[in-house]
């Protein structure tokens, strides 16, 4: 699946330029964000894709037993007269064009997989997550943050490598709205300004040379 084409904007650049951290710093602090941002993404996609694949499993599971014992059934439908012969034979025909697709679809096999890619998806935002606030909460990246991200990264491209080659688009749609929704702007943390540079906005006005955390500004292309 493709990532969630989130990208830092000027404002993030302009910050950039204002604060003691280097560069790589920087640069690692939004690949971070960027990186979360897709993981939620692909969580909420599987999420609906697994919901999605478990319904049409449980209705042909329920189309395979109700002709399996048909004797019951058929009794019943006998009985209701003509169009409960015609209903028995919808539904026989129906039974013999799901045990056809079942094996095709393998739907026991789909939800084996966007079970894993939906929890893989969804310890990697949770660990990038906690990753960012360790990083806020110790004012600086050390060695150890950055192999945390090596190691998060590497399951992300091991999880990118099972994903579909063809995700629905609807659904893709949606995850982005919701990721966008639940991950807005605000809710990203960059280090402080410099004492002696105006601190920018995400409007582009100054607020003066006093420190202060800003925030990451994000969109979706």
């Amino acid at each position: 699946m493709a990532d969630c084409a989130r990208r830092i904007t000027q404002v993030l650049m302009t910050a950039a330029t204002h604060t003691r951290w280097p560069d790589a710093d920087i640069a690692l602090l939004s690949e971070i964000y960027d990186l979360q941002c897709t993981s939620r993404m692909n969580t909420l996609y599987y999420d609906n894709r697994l919901a999605r694949v478990m319904s049409i499993s449980f209705w042909m599971e329920v189309v395979t037993a109700a002709s399996a014992s048909g004797s019951g059934l058929l009794a019943v439908l006998n009985d209701a007269g003509g169009w409960g012969n015609v209903a028995w034979q919808a539904l026989a025909l129906f039974a013999a064009l799901v045990a056809v697709i079942k094996p095709i679809y393998a739907p026991s096999k789909k939800i084996e997989l966007f079970t894993r890619q939906q929890q893989g998806y969804h310890a990697n935002y949770f660990s990038l997550k906690k990753l960012a606030f360790n990083i806020r909460q110790e004012g600086v990246v050390s060695e150890e943050h950055r192999r945390h991200y090596s190691t998060v990264f590497d399951r992300h491209v091991q999880l990118a490598t099972e994903d579909e080659n063809s995700p629905n688009r609807k659904l893709v749609l949606m995850a982005q709205e919701r990721t966008a929704r639940e991950l807005p702007p605000d809710s990203f943390w960059w280090p402080p300004t410099t004492a002696t540079e105006p601190d920018p906005t995400p409007d582009g006005e100054s607020t003066g040379g006093e420190a202060r955390p800003g925030v990451i500004q994000l969109k979706t292309s």
